[in-house]
């Protein structure tokens, strides 16, 4: 199987926003960009359209369902880190008011779940657990999209690459871009990561 994770478009909030789970839709310039990352596709559509169910990657995956003609298949474990208390808050805001909380949580983010929310580790548990139901439930030959977040996919990426979850922020993962990485036998082969456009792989 052929797995192409692509990070939604920038979002409609103000810079500096505690954005985790907190339902912020795209922006028109994430629109456009979603719209021109899609348009580099070149080969047939794929097998499955998986996407997160908040709305800026829904919303992306909408692009990709148009070109393909197909219904995206939403799961909510492809969903950003939960910050809990902390969503929807700016991060500077955060620190000055609950400061202790946060830098113990900044220390500790992969084990430390946000105040009511979760932890990295969590992240990297429910999108396992989804990558183990689509490994069992697709042929060799598949090529599957998905459409999620920057912490979503870096859970991911650290499953495929082996990586240790305290080394997922050397992964980079922008707004529009894909990453693609192939199973075969059991084993993960890493394609290419953070790519401004689809590249076919032979």
């Amino acid at each position: 199987m052929d797995l192409i994770l692509v990070r939604h478009g920038d979002v409609e909030a103000r810079p500096g926003l505690c954005l985790g789970q907190t339902d912020a839709p795209l922006s028109a310039a994430g629109f456009g960009a979603v719209q021109q990352l899609a348009a580099t596709w070149t080969e047939p559509a794929p097998r499955f359209l998986f996407s997160s169910d908040l709305k800026r990657a829904h919303q992306a995956a909408s692009i990709f369902a148009a070109r393909f003609a197909i219904e995206p298949l939403t799961d909510a474990r492809l969903r950003e880190v939960h910050l809990g208390e902390w969503d929807g808050k700016r991060w500077d805001e955060v620190m000055r008011s609950d400061a202790a909380r946060y830098e113990h949580w900044a220390n500790n983010w992969v084990i430390q779940e946000a105040p009511k929310g979760e932890s990295f580790a969590d992240v990297i548990r429910r999108t396992g657990a989804w990558l183990s139901s689509l490994l069992a439930s697709t042929r060799e030959d598949d090529v599957v999209l998905a459409v999620a977040h920057a912490g979503s996919i870096r859970a991911l990426l650290c499953h495929a690459l082996g990586l240790p979850a305290q080394r997922a922020f050397a992964l980079r993962v922008d707004h529009a871009h894909a990453a693609r990485v192939r199973t075969r036998g059991g084993q993960f082969e890493v394609c290419y990561i953070n790519a401004s456009r689809f590249e076919e792989v032979a």
